[in-house]
């Protein structure tokens, strides 16, 4: 048998007997048949080869898709989970057919489920090796999906194929260092680790150093990027728009063969016949064909990152302050241990905004975890995010920010002080969640905004629900230094 060190170096090909024996012993487990000693011959093929592996999740998906005929028979909830966890058997491995004993009542079904449970823990636990696996799913919850050929469970790790997405966000990160941020509704398919296609729906693609040259298909044109932060969006005609929030994207049009290079905060709109510039305030005014229409609506975006935008976090007690030195870290403590108290501050640069046509603004912050604490001590947690009334606040510099000097900080570690700020919103991180992105959006945030006299917008958060018990979980965001993940991020609507 090939050891778990050994997998990586590859092992001898699997045999159809052993294909056709591990199938037999699949299905006397869903057929709750299987004697210990099947039990035990079973788990020595799984751990001897990926083939294998792959295999039982193929046979998995073949009888949760079953379960989908009992939909009006009271099975409708089990279906569902398993289509939206278990991935769509490849043309190859739907070879090794399983035999009519296969349909098999209700509850050998939730078997299975649970068995492939075990499966998708093993292989986050020790790892995936697949040579064509190149980037990892991560998803929220609430997260729903219509149908996959990769696998969608939190953290998992794929290779080429097509997802659609019904409801929410999933993050997809590539190991090259590009991150597509997909939200649903959407149909969006994976070719390599520098080409997708976006059939419909949104995404946020951010990339690093490494996916210079990322390719997004639409079903009009081909967007490379060339080292950049940018957003797509098609509709169900297939007309697409894209926003470029940070450097370059290179545009050619399917039908008629037209490049265009859309720059940092600029956007396009593609129809079947030609691209269409969206922001050319200095156009003239006999090209009204390719202006803005009246009433239509823009997006900018705005980063810590940006300007003399800044982020830092203060901590009640210097001496702890500890973790990666990327994320800002948050956390209301034990009253006993409150030396461990964090906030954070974000600063950003308004000077670029048109305010006068500003309409919504969302900011939104990427979680990501810190490796601190415990996540079962920290029940569902709330945070309060609060704007800075006195623009003389504003000039805070990150090397000399403490709890002390951190502008409207009060001693608790709940509070800010309501005379120099005013709340604009809150958001809620659930119980055991350490990723994903948590957004504000309100009217008090863009009214923030627009009356900035010093175009020097401070934003606070700040915790409210304290730990249940001590050595819970601290949350952590990423910050503008992060290598790879968004820093927080002011995304604006603007009314033409």
């Amino acid at each position: 048998m090939c050891e778990p060190q050994a997998r990586r170096g590859g092992c001898p090909m699997t045999t159809p007997e052993q294909h056709a024996e591990f199938q037999t012993l699949c299905e006397a487990v869903v057929e709750q048949q299987a004697t210990p000693e099947q039990v035990a011959r079973l788990e020595a093929l799984f751990f001897s080869s990926a083939e294998l592996r792959q295999q039982y999740i193929v046979l998995a998906h073949l009888n949760a898709s079953l379960a989908t005929i009992g939909r009006h028979s009271g099975w409708q909830t089990i279906a569902e989970q398993e289509a939206s966890t278990i991935p769509a058997p490849t043309s190859e491995l739907s070879a090794h057919k399983p035999s009519s004993r296969t349909v098999v009542m209700w509850g050998s079904l939730v078997t299975l489920g649970l068995a492939l449970s075990l499966l998708v823990a093993f292989l986050l636990v020790n790892g995936d090796s697949h040579p064509n696996h190149f980037a990892k799913i991560t998803s929220l919850p609430g997260t729903k999906w219509e149908s996959s050929t990769i696998p969608t469970v939190d953290q998992a790790r794929f290779g080429a194929g097509r997802i659609r997405l019904a409801e929410g966000i999933a993050t997809l990160t590539f190991d090259n260092g590009a991150t597509v941020e997909l939200e649903g509704p959407a149909d969006f398919e994976i070719t390599d680790p520098l080409h997708c296609r976006l059939h419909s729906g949104k995404l946020v693609a951010t990339m690093s150093p490494n996916s210079k040259g990322f390719a997004v298909q639409t079903p009009e044109a081909l967007l490379v990027d060339q080292g950049t932060s940018f957003g797509v969006s098609v509709a169900p005609d297939g007309r697409s728009t894209l926003q470029v929030f940070d450097g370059l994207v290179e545009v050619t049009h399917h039908q008629t063969g037209e490049e265009l290079a859309v720059e940092e905060s600029q956007a396009v709109e593609i129809s079947p016949t030609r691209i269409t510039k969206l922001m050319q305030p200095n156009e003239p005014s006999g090209s009204s064909s390719n202006r803005t229409s009246p009433g239509a609506r823009r997006q900018s975006q705005i980063t810590t990152a940006m300007g003399v935008g800044a982020d830092h976090y203060v901590i009640r007690d210097p001496q702890f302050r500890d973790g990666p030195a990327d994320l800002l870290m948050i956390k209301l403590s034990d009253e006993r241990f409150s030396g461990y108290d964090r906030k954070i501050y974000l600063k950003f640069d308004l000077r670029e905004v048109d305010l006068d046509s500003l309409t919504e603004a969302k900011l939104t912050l990427t979680a990501s975890p810190t490796d601190l604490g415990y996540s079962s001590r920290m029940p569902d947690t709330m945070f309060t995010v609060y704007a800075l009334t006195d623009d003389q606040l504003d000039n805070w510099q990150p090397d000399f920010l403490s709890w002390e000097t951190a502008p409207a900080n009060t001693t608790a570690g709940d509070q800010l002080d309501t005379s120099l700020s005013k709340p604009i919103g809150t958001f809620q991180i659930p119980h055991g969640q350490k990723q994903g992105l948590f957004s504000v959006s309100s009217d008090a945030l863009v009214d923030a905004i627009r009356s900035d006299a010093n175009q020097l917008l401070t934003l606070v958060v700040v915790p409210e629900t304290r730990e249940v018990q001590a050595g819970a979980l601290v949350h952590g965001f990423a910050s503008g230094s992060h290598a790879t993940l968004p820093a927080p991020t002011l995304r604006l609507i603007h009314q033409e």
